[in-house]
């Protein structure tokens, strides 16, 4: 009965040590939902931001997995939908984007429906773009 009560006390005192500051994956998914806009534009060695930008993009993280894009460029709205999950690999919190259909606002370096979008340090979202010419995209959330 002593041994009994002594292994419950260790096990309380370890659960009771856990960290209170660790959130939990879902917990730190639903910071992701909503709109996040286009705040800069880099690349060619010419940086762009908000204010002088050749266009203007957003995203849409729904909860149930869904998103949609719209991009804005010489009074034209194109809006692409799709379906996208966060994956956390090491040191890195990525969004990988699938497309229902082929967009011209596809920013791909692979040139099929998918994108990818890593989280950065300062919590703004950033396109992989970059790595393949493409322009360095930079979303910020509202």
């Amino acid at each position: 009965m002593k041994k009994l009560v002594i292994i419950c006390i260790l096990m309380l005192s370890l659960v009771s040590c856990s960290s209170d500051n660790v959130k939990s994956s879902s917990s730190v998914e639903t910071e992701y939902y909503g709109k996040w806009t286009l705040v800069k534009i880099t690349g060619n060695f010419v940086t762009n931001t908000t204010s002088n930008m050749a266009w203007k993009e957003t995203y849409i993280f729904n909860t149930d997995g869904t998103f949609s894009k719209t991009k804005t460029e010489n009074n034209t709205t194109i809006t692409a939908v799709g379906t996208f999950k966060i994956t956390t690999p090491p040191n890195e919190t990525l969004f990988e984007l699938n497309y229902k259909e082929s967009s011209s606002i596809v920013e791909s370096c692979n040139g099929h429906q998918t994108e990818n979008l890593h989280l950065n340090k300062d919590n703004t979202l950033a396109s992989d773009w970059q790595n393949c010419d493409g322009w360095g995209l930079i979303f910020k959330k509202e």
